[in-house]
């Protein structure tokens, strides 16, 4: 994939920090091959994910007061839906576009990269994924509208758009784009709470998909689960780089041995979500995590029949999750601890 160097460090979305210039400093020094923009959770709820992902989308309402976005009772559905698909079909990404308020980690790395540089050939961004954005946004009835089929193709539309807007803002300062799909929603795949098919999931999150790199031209596409999922689901997607829980959910995933196997087969990435983001940081180092990764890297080495080195040229390291609700001191730390484990991984791979 372009852009992507072996073993890299990057990031996926939130922080604990509350200036984004120096949060985006501290990112362009721990995480200098695919720096991040950060999401500046501390600062309000218009930097939330899925406040971040509804400007554009059609009929919906951010309510800042209540944190929620949903369906706007006062929005004539019909004339929204209308007046969305002119914009899309007209292929200006304007109306996708992050502005200042929303997106302050955003701006804050554009502008660092256009002043200073950074020697990495990527940037990575990130945004709500489909399932997840439609699950959470609810009808005024209280029903999520992931289960109205013309308002999730709609968002489809609109998330791809999007994608493809922050991957031309990347490409335009001279850096490849890498944008994240966050899908903590799929966590709850097979259970009530997400009484959904398997070819729908697949359906909504191949759409947006295929949409973005239509929409953005060169684009390295991943998709984030934080959780324990149905990895097949991910896998038969048309993505790039699968980004998971590496530290919590490395043997769910071996369970898929051969989507997985096909998956890296076509030149997919892993990104090893191998530093946690939860109190388990409290109890781990570097060298505990760095043996964790060994272990785990040699176990799917034999699972699939694959070299060490094969499968560390298609791997990228990462937080667990998000870091917004860890303490400042945490927060660094994690952004320490890969910077560290990704010089030890891209040594381990040259002594290969």
């Amino acid at each position: 994939m372009a852009g992507l160097i072996p073993l890299a460090a990057t990031g996926i979305g939130s922080v604990p920090f509350a200036d984004p210039q120096e949060t985006v400093a501290l990112i362009l020094e721990t995480m200098p091959q695919i720096p991040y923009w950060p999401q500046m959770v501390q600062l309000g709820y218009l930097e939330d994910m899925t406040a971040q992902a509804a400007r554009g989308l059609p009929a919906l309402k951010v309510d800042v007061r209540r944190r929620t976005v949903g369906l706007d009772p006062d929005a004539p559905r019909d004339e929204a839906l209308a007046r969305f698909y002119e914009v899309v079909l007209a292929g200006d990404l304007t109306a996708f576009a992050f502005e200042e308020p929303d997106a302050r980690g955003f701006f804050a790395l554009l502008k660092a990269v256009a002043s200073q540089g950074s020697p990495g050939p990527a940037l990575k961004g990130q945004l709500s994924g489909p399932v997840t954005f439609t699950g959470v946004v609810k009808d005024p009835a209280g029903k999520a509208i992931l289960y109205d089929r013309e308002l999730t193709q709609a968002v489809c539309a609109g998330l791809a758009r999007k994608v493809a807007w922050q991957a031309r803002q990347f490409r335009d300062l001279g850096k490849e784009p890498v944008i994240f799909l966050d899908e903590p929603f799929l966590t709850g795949f097979g259970s009530a709470y997400l009484p959904i098919s398997a070819d729908e999931v697949t359906a909504i999150l191949t759409q947006t998909l295929t949409e973005a790199r239509e929409a953005a031209g060169p684009v390295t596409l991943g998709v984030h689960c934080c959780g324990n999922t149905d990895w097949s689901l991910l896998l038969k997607a048309p993505l790039d780089i699968l980004s998971f829980d590496s530290y919590g959910y490395f043997e769910n995933l071996r369970l898929y041995a051969g989507a997985l196997s096909t998956f890296l087969a076509r030149g997919g990435w892993l990104a090893w979500g191998l530093v946690p983001t939860n109190e388990d940081i409290q109890t781990e180092t570097p060298d505990t995590l760095w043996r964790r990764f060994q272990a785990q890297v040699s176990r799917l080495s034999e699972d699939l029949g694959r070299g060490l080195q094969d499968i560390l040229n298609q791997s990228l390291l990462t937080p667990a999750c998000g870091m917004g609700y860890l303490s400042r001191e945490r927060g660094r730390g994690v952004l320490a601890s890969l910077k560290e484990l990704s010089l030890r991984g891209q040594e381990w791979l040259a002594a290969l």
